[in-house]
């Protein structure tokens, strides 16, 4: 876990606003935790200028109250291979899927 910002509010569509801290790096997708390690929800999209933005997540829980100023962290996967890859080969030309 790290320390990406902390809780801004809960916008009327029922977002999280997030205010990230400079040297955070995060990215659409990625999974909000709080100070507990309980996963709040998912980084939707990030909005603002780019030395100060803001990221909008999507809750996992609606009747989630948010404590403005709460810290917030972002999960980290041992694996650094945690998404879907495609791997394929070429036979005679011709990209074929691997078997597994």
């Amino acid at each position: 876990m790290t320390e990406v910002g902390e809780v801004i509010h809960k916008a009327k569509s029922g977002r999280l606003i997030l205010k990230i801290f400079e040297m955070a790096k995060i990215n659409a997708g990625d999974t909000i935790l709080d100070t507990h390690g309980k996963k709040l929800g998912n980084v939707n999209e990030l909005i603002g200028p780019v030395n100060s933005p803001y990221a909008s997540v999507i809750l996992l829980d609606d009747d989630f109250e948010p404590k403005a100023g709460e810290k917030v962290f972002r999960f980290i996967s041992k694996n650094p291979y945690r998404g879907f890859r495609k791997e394929f080969k070429k036979i005679h030309g011709k990209k074929v899927r691997r078997k597994k």
